[in-house]
């Protein structure tokens, strides 16, 4: 665990991560952090979120596993706007 820093918000409620943070933290421009209330706490965690290719990936097995394909749903999209 590194050394307690502290860092200024700012009037649009922006704050800097210390520099020695983003280091043990391997934080880098675009990276995203969940940012988590706990009581009187603010705790960041960095995160990666999925890519495009995996949200789809993983649509695509789903619908796999439940028999869902292509045919099927746009007949689905076509009933209900006929029923509009």
């Amino acid at each position: 665990m590194g050394e307690i820093t502290v860092t200024k918000v700012t009037r649009k409620f922006q704050i800097t991560v210390p520099k020695e943070t983003r280091k043990i933290c391997s934080i880098e421009e675009g990276d995203y952090l969940a940012v988590i209330p706990n009581g009187d706490e603010i705790i960041l965690k960095k995160i990666e979120l999925p890519t495009w290719d995996e949200i789809f990936e993983k649509g695509e097995k789903s619908a796999r596993k439940k028999k869902i394909t292509r045919k099927k749903i746009i007949d689905a999209i076509r009933k209900e706007r006929k029923a509009a």
